[in-house]
């Protein structure tokens, strides 16, 4: 009996059920904020919030349980050590989700995904650290001269010409590369 169990499975098998909320969870946490329909808003949202809760506290077992759902180190140290520090303060609702209009296709209702703290973006480079690069440039691309002899820090550009080689009119051709050598061999042999 289903008493209490009120979980929406999509219209899916349980294994792809499961495969549509590791991959959504997954996008959420590269991308920060997604574009799904309400009823997978919803239950992705569940799942983040599950999994920003283990990223809270940095113990190995909870690294392990948020690899068995993501199922890629690259994402769990980005959970760990970038998204659940910045809910710290926060005891639960790490997600919000946002209605956004029917989808056309088939009128399904459309939300928006996003984690409700966002690490701030990096701040860019002022005009003048610019030029200052910029002089510091061109002193070193000066030219130096060294017993007489005139060096530029600058590497010299080469134009790389390739020179395919002409076989020697007393010489066999070739044969054919790999694949073909192995099976057919050279003529002549």
């Amino acid at each position: 009996m289903r008493h209490h169990r009120q979980s929406v499975k999509f219209g899916r098998q349980r294994s792809h059920y499961k495969a549509t909320l590791k991959s959504l969870v997954s996008a959420l946490i590269i991308n920060k904020s997604i574009c799904t329909t309400k009823t997978k808003a919803k239950a992705t949202s569940r799942l983040a919030d599950n999994l920003i809760t283990l990223g809270k506290e940095k113990t190995v077992t909870n690294q392990r349980s948020a690899y068995a759902i993501l199922g890629d180190r690259k994402l769990v140290a980005l959970l760990f050590n970038e998204i659940a520090p910045l809910f710290k303060g926060r005891l639960g609702g790490y997600t919000r989700v946002m209605l956004t209009k029917n989808r056309h296709g088939d009128n399904a209702q459309m939300a928006i995904l996003e984690f409700v703290e966002k690490p701030k973006p990096l701040e860019p480079k002022k005009k003048a650290d610019k030029k200052e690069k910029k002089s510091v440039v061109q002193e070193t691309d000066a030219i130096v001269e060294k017993e007489g002899k005139i060096i530029s820090s600058e590497p010299k550009k080469e134009e790389h010409k390739r020179e395919t080689p002409q076989p020697k009119k007393h010489e066999k051709p070739i044969g054919r590369p790999g694949f073909f050598k192995k099976f057919f061999g050279r003529k002549g042999d």
